[in-house]
């Protein structure tokens, strides 16, 4: 196949996302800072590359999945960035890091002719595992058609959701935030139901048949409190810092985020207080924790 792809950022996220491009059968360059994970990929046909801007220089179509939004903006317009890459023609962001950023690496890398695409992806490692993981994109619709074959490789629902770079950002934080709340919320009434007498197992059964159901009760609970697995994949201080753009982007935008404070100040407390490394499930222990120190 013609179109050569390259893939930036091979963490908890990005190494499923490149596997799948793999399978795409398109030519596909890698890079990360994990000489490992570059490695694991090499191992399953790609070509390593020495930097971002190396990985710019071998691909005509980029994608990029990393941690944080200095991170994201160093990778893009940094020296050794893929803004010196001399084959990219398309640069698709896949990670969360808030319109502001998204639109600064949109304008430098415009500048250059690149053309960029604001594409976060929802589900998490669990979900990408499951078949379930969707890709969002704001970009000008030529943009998207021309991208879209590398899109479809790596999700299994993609959408359109408008013109401009930066409104994925939005929507995704948004989403973020929704999750985190979901959960925190769920595990503080489950506790509470649990301290009337009320079994946990029983009270997540009725809540996922009643009104109060959320993808927190009707996976995350059951599959990784329950069961004891606290393993989805996800870091807590990676949520953590969505949640804590969220607030900012609402903040930025004028935006009503009262419930969204309350919740930002939950899962910064977690991190602060040496909970960030762990499985984002185990914000229930935190929680817990915080009920019976009460």
């Amino acid at each position: 196949m013609s179109l050569r792809l390259g893939f930036i950022g091979l963490g908890d996220m990005g190494r499923p996302l490149a596997r799948r491009l793999l399978r795409t059968g398109f030519p596909l360059a890698v890079y990360d800072i994990n000489p490992q994970a570059v490695g694991e990929l090499v191992a399953g046909g790609a070509q390593a590359a020495s930097s971002a801007q190396d990985v710019a220089s071998r691909a005509e179509l980029v994608f990029a999945c990393l941690p944080a939004p200095a991170i994201s903006e160093r990778v893009a317009l940094g020296e050794g960035g893929v803004i010196y890459g001399t084959a990219m023609r398309q640069y698709v962001e896949m990670s969360t890091i808030g319109s502001a950023t998204m639109e600064a690496i949109t304008r430098a890398l415009g500048e250059r002719g690149v053309g960029v695409l604001d594409a976060p992806v929802s589900g998490g490692p669990t979900g990408e595992r499951a078949g379930r993981l969707t890709c969002f994109v704001a970009a000008p619709r030529a943009e998207f058609e021309r991208a879209e074959p590398g899109l479809r490789g790596l999700s299994d629902r993609l959408f359109h959701v408008g013109e401009r770079p930066g409104q994925a950002q939005v929507l995704k934080l948004a989403n973020n935030m929704l999750n985190a709340a979901n959960l925190s919320l769920a595990i503080e009434m489950v506790l509470m139901a649990r301290r009337a007498g009320v079994d946990e197992a029983s009270a997540i059964e009725v809540i996922n048949a009643s009104t109060g159901r959320s993808r927190a009760t009707e996976e995350t609970f059951k599959a990784q409190v329950l069961s004891g697995a606290f393993a989805t994949g996800a870091r807590l201080d990676i949520l953590a810092k969505d949640v804590q753009l969220a607030v900012d982007q609402a903040r930025a935008l004028g935006a009503e985020h009262s419930a969204a404070e309350a919740v930002r100040t939950l899962w910064a407390q977690a991190v602060a207080e040496g909970h960030g490394g762990e499985d984002l499930s185990r914000i229930y222990h935190f929680i817990a924790g915080k009920g019976a120190a009460a």
